[in-house]
């Protein structure tokens, strides 16, 4: 429809007697049918209509009842039918000037959302009663439009079934050249499916447990019963028969056995290309009785049509606009390895009649990545043809497969070793080596830099991915690649850790040697005899570079902790395997609380209750070790332990083998108290119990770890080991004269 020419077709403003039941008032009630509360409502109508028909045209007018309350006479919209067309368009008004035009449908138009016109999800019964129109006008709209139901039931019906053809029509173009590309897609050979069960990555003999050892077994891969000696569930084995690699599996044993999940693929020839077809594979045995006929599944997944003229076409089997699973496009990522899949060679002759019949695909006994991509990126990058072909196989699979090494390679060239931009021995060292990209790159720098190098460290620089530029960092400027190479080789057999690894761990040293001011170009720092424990040295190094700086601020924030802690050294205690050492100061706390990772360090009631002679801190090891954390304590002047913590501030079965070492240092800790720190015990005591009944009062909960969602007053209390002074462990009282 024109927009111009309905312009021009006469207006439809509201008469006076809808002017009327806009404005009517009174209490009007709207049941609800699912039996909640009422609609109350003081105005009858929220919105009227009228409709009038203009030759071909249904003009179909909505007045907003509270804007004509406000003296707005015109339409809110003009929608437009035109049912030869199939076509509708609503004009949005405000005060009768045209805003803009909407191909929504009425019921989204907006402010209509809140008006029963056509769902089945009204809230209220009888919500249609709130539009107005008069009979006349309701039949108008039923007979002009061809519907079931009459007034603006009638128009929403109308213009949902206009949409959906519109949709339905819409996709069926869209569908339609991906259907006609299935229909080249010529029919699987005979075979395909079997021989896609052949190439499982997974093969298993099956035999029958019996007392004695079973004497035969059925392998998966040939299909047939042969014999087995000293069978083992598990066991790897290879079958007598085909040769297989494969898994020995007692039957009685199995339960739901899935295999790896596989691709294969093929490539078929049509009338005017080729098309490449990918299949997801799986078997499964359910029972002892699918041992010679396992479950499976040969699921088409990907198609790829290859015209002779033209762009590549990529199809995968999915879910169409959530309404079928059907042949839709599948966007095309470049570049990248594929899983295991395995290519069916009986036809692989068909590429010699297409634009593909120099390829190499042909040479692979397991391709590098989708055939479809591999001819596309070879047809690309003829390099491709001619390193395969020169016997170069694994330098092949990282330029196919990777994205894009091609700034490593000149493809202007015709000569391979031009292209490679190495020499003729260089490229027969890289045919001995099998080298690959970065074997490669390490005779480029080798020619460039007119040096040898050994084949042992290339081999070793790039099975670990490691070229020369790995190698320039500030530190190793002005060494040798093979003084390199012979150092991290070291330390791989002194770590058991992988070379690119230590690399890595390397650079992080000697980064850290820098920040401690150390001579790195000194061949003892440079060179540290075990890497890997150097590196652990250093970060602990740095470490305490920081700890310093945090406990000054501790010392300037707390400045009496440091004058308290030297005096609680008369409680040290030695016995039994076990020891109580005492923090010298504020530093010592700061690096309990690094090498245990708890809060110690990092809550200031710690620091605080210490200065106010409230609780102080202990630390329980081993006397075999007594420097290394192990336990952190809080204790009370009067020797009430507070809490015990390990690492990640949480407890351990081995700290239950110390509470009797704990109890025999509470009463020792008892003997050398004052007069004055048993007063302190006491006020420390009352005011535990305040603190615990406000934790609780306020219900904090414990929120990290295993202790998540109790009661911190409770975990607190359970940690709580009291002084238990009993006769006997202390002076006993004086007696009264006379007695």
């Amino acid at each position: 429809m024109y927009k111009e020419k309905l312009r021009q077709l006469k207006r439809i403003n509201a008469t006076p007697h809808m002017i009327d039941l806009a404005n009517e008032k009174g209490i009007f009630t709207y049941e609800s049918p699912y039996g909640g509360e009422s609609l109350i409502r003081n105005v009858r109508y929220d919105l009227l209509v009228r409709c009038q028909t203009r030759g071909g045209i249904l003009m179909i007018c909505l007045f907003m009842a509270d804007r004509m309350r406000k003296g707005e006479l015109t339409p809110a919209y003009e929608i437009y039918c035109n049912p030869e067309g199939k076509e509708y368009i609503t004009r949005v008004l405000e005060d009768g000037r045209e805003v803009r035009w909407s191909s929504a449908m009425a019921d989204n138009l907006e402010g209509m959302e809140d008006i029963y016109i056509y769902s089945s999800y009204s809230w209220y019964k009888g919500r249609e009663k709130r539009i107005w129109q008069n009979p006349g006008g309701k039949e108008t709209i039923k007979k002009f439009l061809g519907v079931q139901s009459p007034g603006m039931q009638g128009l929403v019906e109308w213009q949902r079934k206009i949409r959906r053809a519109n949709i339905e029509e819409k996709e069926a173009r869209e569908k339609a050249p991906w259907d006609k590309d299935m229909s080249l897609v010529p029919p699987l050979p005979p075979c395909f499916a079997k021989w896609a069960l052949k190439q499982s990555p997974d093969n298993y003999i099956f035999y029958h447990y019996k007392d004695g050892g079973a004497e035969e077994g059925y392998c998966s891969h040939c299909g047939h019963w042969v014999p087995i000696q000293s069978p083992r569930h598990l066991r790897k084995c290879r079958c007598p028969k085909c040769g297989a690699a494969a898994t020995f599996r007692a039957t009685g044993k199995i339960s739901t056995l899935r295999t790896e999940e596989y691709y294969t693929q093929i490539v078929q020839k049509y009338e005017g290309g080729i098309v490449v077809r990918i299949f997801d594979v799986q078997q499964w045995y359910k029972g002892p009785e699918d041992i010679g006929s396992p479950n499976y599944r040969v699921t088409e997944v990907n198609r790829t049509i290859l015209p002779d003229a033209g762009a590549s076409r990529r199809y995968r089997y999915g879910l169409y606009k959530n309404k079928e699973y059907r042949w839709i496009p599948d966007q095309y990522w470049p570049g990248g390895r594929c899983g295991r899949i395995v290519t069916y060679t009986k036809n692989l002759k068909i590429l010699k009649k297409t634009k593909y019949r120099n390829s190499a695909a042909v040479l692979w006994k397991q391709l590098p990545l989708r055939l479809d991509d591999f001819l596309e990126k070879e047809l690309a990058h003829p390099l491709l043809e001619k390193t395969m072909k020169a016997g170069l196989p694994s330098l092949t699979y990282d330029l196919a497969a990777i994205a894009p090494p091609w700034k490593q390679v000149d493809e202007t060239e015709t000569e391979l070793t031009k292209a490679l931009r190495i020499d003729t021995a260089r490229l027969r060292r890289l045919k001995e080596m099998d080298g690959e990209i970065f074997c490669l790159r390490w005779l480029q720098t080798e020619k460039t830099n007119n040096t040898l190098y050994e084949n042992e460290m290339i081999t070793d620089f790039s099975a670990a991915r490691i070229d020369m530029n790995e190698l320039i960092f500030p530190h190793l400027i002005g060494q040798k690649p093979a003084k390199i190479w012979r150092y991290l080789t070291k330390q791989r057999t002194l770590s058991e850790k992988a070379m690119r690894e230590l690399l890595q761990t390397w650079k992080d040293y000697l980064n850290m040697a820098d920040k401690a001011r150390m001579d790195t170009q000194n061949s003892m720092i440079l060179y540290p005899k075990d890497l890997y424990a150097a590196h652990q040295q250093m970060i602990l190094l740095i470490q305490e570079g920081e700890m310093e700086k945090e406990a000054r601020k501790l010392e300037k924030k707390w400045p009496q902790v440091n004058q308290i802690l030297p005096a609680l050294k008369k409680y040290e205690y030695t016995k039994g395997g076990y020891t109580i050492v005492t923090p010298k100061n504020i530093l010592d706390i700061v690096k309990e609380g690094h090498a245990l990772q708890h809060c110690v360090h990092t809550c200031d009631f710690y620091f605080d209750r210490i200065q106010k002679h409230e609780s102080y801190l202990f630390f329980l090891r081993r006397a075999s070790a007594p420097d290394t954390p192990w336990y952190t304590l809080e204790v009370e002047p009067s020797g009430n332990i507070r809490q015990k913590r390990t690492t990640g501030d949480n407890q351990g079965k081995d700290l239950e083998e110390a509470v009797k070492f704990l109890k025999a240092w509470q009463k020792d800790f008892y003997r050398k108290l004052t007069k004055e720190e048993k007063e302190q015990g006491k006020r420390a005591d009352q005011a535990r119990r305040q603190e615990y009944e406000k934790l609780r009062a306020d219900g904090n909960r414990v929120w990290h770890g295993r202790l998540a969602g109790q009661l911190l007053a409770d975990v607190l209390e359970q940690d709580f080991m009291p002084q238990e002074i009993t006769q006997g462990d202390v002076e006993p009282p004086p007696v009264a004269a006379g007695a």
